[in-house]
């Protein structure tokens, strides 16, 4: 289905995001550490896996509520 491959994609937009907001969190621990300031645009990434999701959600439901709506 359509919502799914939406999720799908939103997953790894996610995963990505998560492991670039570490990254860009890295040099509050590691000590003499400085990364340039694009790993927190990178990090959004997970703002936008997350309402890929939502949408790939909101997607199945209304492919589901049709389905149910159109069975006799």
């Amino acid at each position: 289905m359509r919502g799914d491959r939406i999720m799908q994609a939103g997953i790894i937009a996610l995963a990505l995001g998560m492991i670039c907001a570490g990254i860009a969190i890295s040099p509050l621990f590691i000590a003499n550490l400085i990364l340039p300031s694009y790993w927190w645009g990178l990090s959004m990434l997970t703002v936008i896996g997350l309402g890929l999701i939502l949408l790939g959600l909101r997607s199945s439901a209304k492919t589901r509520s049709k389905a149910m709506r159109d069975k006799p």
